[in-house]
């Protein structure tokens, strides 16, 4: 063995930061792998296990920089999360514009607003569009809904109508999530970021699931196909085209909610099912901007009360299950159960064969596209419809099974209601379990 002095070390392991993220490499002696080569190969096996969250071994001036954002790891998945810095904000994706826009989701749109309101007031004409229901047609039936006899048909400036109101539902969600919904868990003691930001969340959601379903309840049980099937396709098209302004603003408003919930999963922390999540949201959008163009309004409108109705149970008990209570939140979670299956799957299934056994029925076949004006019933198209709903039904029971899982830790193992559908708190801190996460919180149609 050569003298203390004399000894040269073999290599260095040392980390580097690039874009892919932490490298390791070799450093030292050039010759030391041709001279040792079972020593070199010890030490980039040794460098290359290190696990790349570990920096604070490095020395200072060679730990990498973090990169803007303050970017964390999703335990789950590895995916890189961004948390902003001056909230209370995990964010699924890093990317610049993700991060900017979080950070300028309340400025942006109540900027926008206000130049829309500015110019209404100085006298231009083209605000409206964005304020108000357009393309308003005749009629001299009174409407079932709010006694009006003015109605509505679908139009181009339908579009400037659901951008106004994306822009509304994302400023109102920012003042809830981050203004408002936080301060009740922390006057209750609750001292935890994460769940005080998921509170946040579920209350919001939980606040514009009551409010849009109260109103589209409201509507259907004044309408001519309460709890009636056939009379979704009674008098197609004529009845159907010609929309009441209630139900022509319930449903715009609806497809301004699911865009921005596209929108909201990005600024959210990454769920395990952000995948499901957003094939739910895409599929969600397609159905609702579908049956409105096709003139099958009823349909859809009975199908989102439909989808609509479990979630308040399952966002309830998150709320509850955040603010530290257990038994509540776990009858809640049966409720939510029970619904989920009446609702999402006997329900729906049954509305899905309405359309080949009573819509034929109702809608005789001259009044079939494109035989007939205004109208789009033909077998093509259905079949289009058909196709939608099934594949919003399959990621219905992909959850379904999930929510079995639950069931089981709950009756079998005796474990509380902690969904693992979505949620990864578990793996993050493990004292910050959370109830039932599940699927964007209202499927419709």
């Amino acid at each position: 063995m050569p003298p203390l002095e004399k000894r040269q070390p073999h290599g260095m392991a040392i980390a580097e930061h690039s874009q892919n993220g932490l490298v390791h490499r070799i450093v030292g002696d050039p010759s030391a792998e041709t001279d040792d080569p079972v020593a070199s190969y010890k030490l980039k096996s040794r460098a290359s296990r290190r696990p790349r969250h570990r920096r604070e071994g490095l020395p200072s001036a060679e730990r990498p920089e973090q990169p803007p954002g303050d970017v964390t790891t999703n335990s789950a998945r590895g995916s890189p999360l961004s948390k902003s810095p001056s909230r209370n904000v995990v964010l699924s994706s890093h990317h610049p514009a993700i991060v900017w826009l979080s950070e300028n989701e309340l400025l942006l749109p109540l900027s926008v607003l206000c130049l829309v309101h500015l110019c209404q007031w100085v006298g231009y004409e083209w605000p409206s569009a964005w304020l108000n229901i357009q393309h308003p047609v005749g009629a001299n039936t009174t409407d079932h809904y709010s006694g009006r006899e003015q109605r509505y048909v679908r139009g181009v400036y339908d579009a400037t109508f659901v951008v106004c109101w994306v822009l509304r539902i994302v400023a109102a969600r920012a003042v809830m999530l981050h203004h408002v919904l936080p301060l009740l868990p922390r006057f209750l003691g609750v001292r935890s970021a994460r769940k005080i930001r998921r509170f946040g969340e579920s209350g919001w959601f939980l606040s514009y699931i009551l409010i849009s379903w109260s109103i589209g309840f409201r509507m259907w049980r004044q309408s001519p196909y309460y709890m009636n099937t056939r009379s979704l396709y009674t008098n197609y098209p004529e009845d159907h085209a010609h929309m009441p302004y209630d139900l022509k603003w319930y449903y715009l408003v609806q497809t301004a909610f699911w865009i921005s919930n596209v929108y909201t999963i990005f600024v959210e922390e990454r769920r395990k099912d952000h995948l499901e999540m957003l094939t739910h949201h895409v599929v969600t959008i397609a159905l609702v901007l579908s049956s409105y163009y096709f003139h099958f309004t009823r349909f859809g409108h009975a199908f989102m009360l439909v989808m609509d109705f479990p979630d308040i149970f399952l966002t309830s008990a998150k709320l509850l299950r955040y603010l530290g209570y257990i038994t509540l939140p776990n009858l809640l979670f049966g409720a939510f159960t029970i619904s989920w299956v009446f609702t999402k799957h006997y329900l729906c299934l049954k509305m899905m064969l309405s359309i080949w056994t009573q819509g034929p029925q109702e809608i005789p076949f001259e009044k079939h596209f494109p035989h007939y004006p205004n109208s789009f019933a033909s077998y093509p198209i259905v079949s289009v419809i058909w196709a939608i709903l099934c594949v919003l039904q399959a990621i219905l029971i992909y959850w379904f099974f999930m929510i079995l899982r639950v069931l089981q830790r709950v009756l079998i193992q005796g474990k509380d209601a902690a969904d693992n559908r979505s949620d990864d708190e578990d793996d993050v801190e493990s004292d910050e379990s959370t109830v039932c996460e599940s699927k964007p919180a209202a499927e419709q149609g």
